[in-house]
């Protein structure tokens, strides 16, 4: 069915370079693919804002904030060990926005490891107020588990922490790791890797603030470039365009 389909279109497009080995391994022609990208929501962005919505973390800390689902995939049990190797050093500060079946779990493992001085759930909150949490961050906080599927796919959350002009701390193996890294976005390392992702995060807490900013402003570099919404729209206008003028229908 799915060969039936790909073969009977145009075009494919892909929204992660990571899927086009497994179509051409299907027999299609690699010309017929395109990496077609998702955007973020124009509601993100970087803004500032006056007040501090973190009234419970010292201003002066180092804020690793993450938001989203609180899920098996998120691999919480490898960020949870990260605070835990960090806890001793009381200016990196977890901020965790969101919900999902883990987080019960994850409410357990801070009391269990005496985390909670240091790793913080806030709890949901609406989308529109997210840009206005990240700007109150150093760095912007993924990670998935080390399976097959996760490492050529890009998630949805890279881009909207793109948009917001912050560094990005993950721990993620592939293509999503690849664009952070080649763009000099902030630090990654593979899936399930506290340690790693622990000396990534010393490493981020030491830097001097330009320094920080330098990899933010790398990020909305990159996603101006690749990723935003009237760009990708316009190169899909283009694309469809070039299709009608082979094709013959340019009176349609």
């Amino acid at each position: 069915m799915v060969k039936y389909i790909y073969n009977n279109s145009d075009k494919i497009l892909v929204s992660s370079n990571g899927f086009i080995k497994s179509i051409v391994q299907k027999g299609i022609a690699k010309n017929k693919i395109n990496f077609f990208p998702q955007w973020a929501e124009k509601l993100f962005r970087p803004i500032k804002t006056k007040k501090y919505l973190l009234n419970s973390i010292p201003k002066d800390s180092f804020k690793i904030m993450f938001a989203g689902n609180i899920g098996e995939a998120q691999d919480f049990k490898s960020i949870i060990e990260t605070a835990n190797i960090l806890k001793k050093n009381d200016r990196i500060h977890w901020i965790i926005l969101g919900g999902g079946r883990k987080e019960q779990w994850v409410k357990s493992q801070i009391k269990k490891n005496k985390l909670e001085k240091c790793f913080h759930m806030f709890g949901s909150y609406p989308i529109e107020k997210m840009p206005e949490f990240y700007s109150q961050s150093d760095c912007l906080l993924f990670s998935l588990k080390k399976e097959y599927i996760f490492s050529i796919t890009i998630p949805a959350k890279v881009q909207s922490y793109l948009a917001c002009a912050k560094p990005i701390v993950a721990m993620i193996d592939g293509e999503a790791a690849k664009i952070i890294d080649g763009a000099n976005a902030g630090l990654t390392c593979p899936s399930e890797s506290p340690d790693l992702l622990a000396k990534n995060i010393q490493k981020l807490s030491l830097m001097q603030k330009h320094d920080l900013n330098k990899l933010g402003d790398n990020a909305i570099n990159l996603y101006n470039r690749d990723f935003e919404r009237n760009m990708l729209m316009d190169r899909i206008e283009k694309l469809f365009y070039e299709m009608i003028n082979r094709s013959g229908l340019e009176s349609y």
